[in-house]
């Protein structure tokens, strides 16, 4: 804060024509002719306005914005005390107030100017107190909610950190559900395919067995005897899957003959099995057949010959309804009559 000191000695050297431009800022003029002195002196020189305008600004700032203020006690005195040093009282000053003969007095701008300078300086100062308050107090605020951010931040990356991994979980866990599903389907497949199979298989057996039972009974009961067991030419496949084998049935009398197989596997496209004889000249295709889904056939013929006068018996795959003089396809089965 500027001394008062040093702005008593600047209104010393200030232009006389400004000593009544506080008191007519502040409305403290008694005399008309004074002020209408002050008023020609503002309209006619700029430096006396500009002046006049910084007082009236101090004083609307006193009036509006400072706190009431006290005039220390020993103001009053030490305002007497310069003016009756500066000149002996006029009567009219006598009788006038004190506070308006400290204005027309040649002191009156720099008490003016000391006034304004004390009450705008406390005034200063205690908005700056009270602004300096007020951002400690939002610095605390802002304090306050940086922490409650902060911990909304850990929260949120917890939960997210959370969350991450339980979609991770549910995803390893989906994994193995659908690689349990892909077996339990696999496993149904493979299930419905050996029911199917074995249905078949099922139904060939039955086939089987009531060409053994039909054969078994023409043994028994119409005369015939088993003549030759054809073995299989063929490699085994697997020790599960047996060689194929048949046998040659021969009624006692008659040139009545059964021919049976089991085990054959199915012919290729377009061709199929056919049972020939062999010896006494040309070979004798007997006849073509197919088999059941177990690879088994029963066929019934006549021998065009005592089955003695034949050397073999053999069974080859030949294309259909192309049968020649020899054979000339596979041979699968064979075995000698005699």
């Amino acid at each position: 804060m500027t001394d008062s000191r040093e702005i008593t000695e600047d209104n010393e050297n200030m232009d006389p024509r400004f000593e009544n431009l506080a008191a007519y800022a502040l409305n403290s003029l008694d005399s008309d002719d004074e002020r209408k002195a002050v008023e020609a002196l503002i309209e006619s020189d700029n430096a006396a306005l500009a002046e006049l305008n910084e007082l009236s600004e101090s004083a609307e700032l006193l009036a509006t914005s400072a706190p009431p203020v006290a005039p220390p006690a020993h103001l009053k005195a030490n305002i007497l005390k310069l003016a009756a040093e500066e000149s002996a009282p006029s009567l009219v000053l006598l009788k006038a107030p004190w506070w308006q003969r400290a204005f027309q007095s040649r002191y009156a701008v720099s008490a003016a100017a000391a006034i304004l300078v004390i009450v705008f300086g406390a005034s200063l100062g205690f908005q700056n107190n009270q602004l300096g308050n007020e951002i400690d107090t939002l610095r605390s605020d802002l304090q306050a909610e940086s922490i409650v951010v902060t911990n909304l931040q850990n929260e949120l990356a917890t939960t997210l950190s959370d969350s991450v991994n339980r979609v991770a979980s549910m995803k390893s866990e989906m994994a193995v559900m659908e690689d349990e599903f892909g077996a339990t389907t696999e496993m149904v497949v493979h299930q419905e395919e050996m029911v199917s199979e074995l249905a078949v298989a099922n139904d060939a057996l039955q086939q089987a067995l009531r060409d053994q039972i039909w054969l078994n009974y023409m043994a028994m009961n119409e005369e015939y005897q088993l003549k030759s067991w054809l073995a299989s030419n063929t490699q085994q496949v697997s020790a599960t899957e047996p060689a194929a084998s048949g046998l040659l049935a021969v009624r006692f009398v008659g040139n009545e003959a059964v021919f049976q197989v089991h085990g054959l596997a199915q012919p290729k496209p377009g061709f199929a099995y056919t049972l020939w004889l062999m010896g006494n000249g040309d070979p004798r295709p007997v006849s073509q057949f197919e088999v059941s889904e177990i690879g088994s056939a029963t066929i019934a013929f006549l021998l065009p010959e005592p089955l003695h006068v034949y050397s073999s018996v053999v069974v080859t795959q030949e294309r259909v309804n192309g049968i020649g003089n020899d054979p000339s396809g596979t041979m699968v089965l064979s075995a000698e009559t005699n």
